[in-house]
């Protein structure tokens, strides 16, 4: 007997559950058979981790139906205008965090924050923000995170985040979250053009009630599936982050071993570690290949060195490449959240590679082709 349930049954519950029926458009069927079918063959989680697994997919159905109910009620929605957007990404733990938090104190750019995504329904207004019942119950959730997370991982509630909920409607997400190293498999080469411009109907539905229309966009996971995204839209442009693969690796793999629901038994890290080495690999191999099908000169390469060294220059800098207005207060603003959130502010993230099986040396090895290319400084 399957462990989990079948795709239509879990269709079946979320339309029961809502009263609808419309899920909108786009292949998500496939993406959440594969996910299934992942968690069952090679899955290792724990069986009181289910439900709260499922009533995650349970959610997203959920919201995929509310999002369909609300375009048939405010057909105006799909003429929402839809400027930019900027897009953050690179490797994980090479400053993608920190630069979008730093660009998102900016007014000027409308931030894709992770209180929104997890119930994009009804869509946020400016006035009704502050005590949306969304973002007082992300804030809460936030404050219980226990200080080791808070020290891998800074979180502001109302930056730009990753869109790991409005993929995960699309069931086309990267689950990192989830042992699932099959579905991965498939995403890595699966097509996301209709995923993005699933994508940008939910971007849309969010920006219909509360400007600016500039969006500002960060994801590392982004890497793998740039010709998906400049698809959906025309006018993107991309900074992407850099530093040593060595030190990015091993910390990601810890940071993805932490927020992993707890397995049944041990969890096996070497092999986890071996798993995130390849697949962030093949990410940048992607990334390569398709800056030379949009065009070299809509991306802009910042290095984590010159983020930390240099902050005031390095956002100078992408404000040129951009330009876009800095003012002097919006400068200040940055910096002030730069120095109080600098590496080690809030606590120092420990870990080895040797932890998951994995060495800089060979980090270094495999990475060879990205080190190269985009001239990244090894650190000591």
């Amino acid at each position: 007997m399957a462990r989990y349930p079948a795709v239509d049954q879990l269709l079946g519950e979320a339309a029961e559950q809502t009263g609808l029926s419309d899920f909108g458009p786009g292949d998500f069927r496939d993406g959440l058979a594969v996910l299934l079918e992942s968690l069952e063959h090679d899955g290792d989680l724990s069986p009181d981790a289910d439900a709260a697994v499922l009533g995650d997919f349970r959610r997203r159905l959920v919201n995929r139906l509310q999002v369909e109910a609300w375009y048939a009620e405010h057909p105006e929605v799909d003429d929402v205008s839809v400027r930019g957007p900027v897009d953050i990404h690179g490797l994980p733990r090479t400053g993608t965090t920190a630069l979008a938090d730093m660009l998102s104190l900016d007014p000027q750019f409308r931030c894709l924050r992770g209180w929104e995504q997890g119930r994009p329904v009804p869509p946020p207004t400016r006035g009704n923000e502050a005590d949306d019942p969304r973002r007082l119950e992300f804030i809460a959730a936030q404050e219980r995170r226990s200080p080791d997370h808070r020290a891998m991982h800074i979180v502001e509630v109302d930056a730009t985040m990753e869109d790991t909920d409005l993929l995960g409607m699309a069931f086309h997400g990267q689950q990192m979250m989830l042992p699932t190293p099959g579905y991965r498999d498939w995403w890595r080469e699966a097509d996301l053009t209709s995923t993005y411009q699933y994508h940008r109907r939910v971007v849309k539905l969010l920006g219909s009630r509360r400007p600016p229309d500039l969006w500002l966009f960060k994801a590392p996971h982004h890497k793998f599936h740039l010709d998906g995204l400049a698809a959906a839209y025309p006018d993107i442009r991309f900074v992407m982050t850099h530093r040593d693969p060595a030190k990015v690796v091993p910390s990601y793999t810890s940071l993805v071993s932490s927020i992993m629901p707890p397995a049944d038994g041990e969890r096996d890290l070497h092999g986890l570690g071996r798993e995130i080495c390849d697949h962030l690999r093949v990410g940048m191999e992607h990334a390569i290949e398709a800056r030379r099908r949009i065009g070299e000169d809509r991306f802009l390469d910042v290095h984590h060195r010159d983020l930390v060294s240099d902050p005031k220059g390095t956002i100078q800098r992408i404000y040129a490449w951009l330009g876009f207005d800095l003012t002097p207060a919006v400068e200040q603003t940055i910096l002030d959240w730069q120095q109080a959130n600098r590496m080690g502010a809030a606590g120092a993230h420990r870990y080895t590679a040797e932890q998951f099986g994995l060495s800089a040396a060979q980090i270094r090895s495999d990475y060879d082709f990205y080190i190269r290319h985009f001239d990244v400084t090894l650190e000591g």
